[in-house]
């Protein structure tokens, strides 16, 4: 399986200073990976240095309370780039897991490789230093809403920007992912919906 012409299309548009031997180049290093429902790109204790682009389907990173509940961190659907960050920056253990909710297919491309690449490539360097900087300030403004903001607010932004999310993803697990429990979760909708 090839990448597709609308995903380098998109890259292209998005840093157009990247050359086609730029491109070439990244092409290169990556790999496309299928995986299942349930199945893990990452488990707790590995390392791993790869990082990943979704073609298609939805993954979810989480970590285990001291009772052995889920607290998801993200999710990741069509478009989005991420990894197991402490693991693939680091290369310490993964104290998060990715995992599938849908069947979905990932590029993937070792950290260690691209580092290796944007070393020399300036035009490189610019978009993955984008990049990092983007996933550094998602973090933050979850960060500060996670700690600032009413779970009211915070599911009212889940509608807003990531709709799509709330048809695909069982409602314990959005619950989860806003710090909440699915019984505030009900009632939050319920009085959204009454206004």
């Amino acid at each position: 399986m090839e990448v597709s012409f609308e995903v380098i299309d998109h890259y292209r548009k998005k840093y157009p200073y990247l050359k086609d031997e730029d491109v070439e180049d990244m092409l290169n290093l990556v790999n496309i990976k299928m995986l299942e429902v349930d199945e893990f790109f990452v488990k707790f204790e590995e390392i791993n240095t790869n990082v990943f682009l979704v073609l298609n389907g939805l993954l979810k990173s989480y970590y285990l309370d001291k009772e052995g509940e889920e607290i998801i961190i993200n999710f990741y659907k069509e478009g989005d780039i991420s990894g197991n960050w402490y693991s693939t920056l680091l290369g310490q253990p993964a104290r998060l897991c990715i995992q599938a909710l849908e069947s979905t297919t990932i590029i993937q491309v070792d950290i260690k490789k691209v580092d290796a690449l944007v070393f020399d490539n300036i035009n490189l360097l610019r978009a993955y230093n984008h990049i990092l900087k983007g996933k550094l300030i998602n973090s933050l403004h979850k960060i500060w809403d996670n700690i600032n903001e009413k779970p009211e607010i915070r599911f009212s932004k889940l509608q807003k920007e990531r709709p799509d999310l709330l048809e695909r993803v069982p409602q314990k697990q959005i619950a989860s992912y806003l710090g909440i429990t699915p019984v505030s979760l009900s009632r939050i909708k319920k009085r959204l919906s009454k206004k």
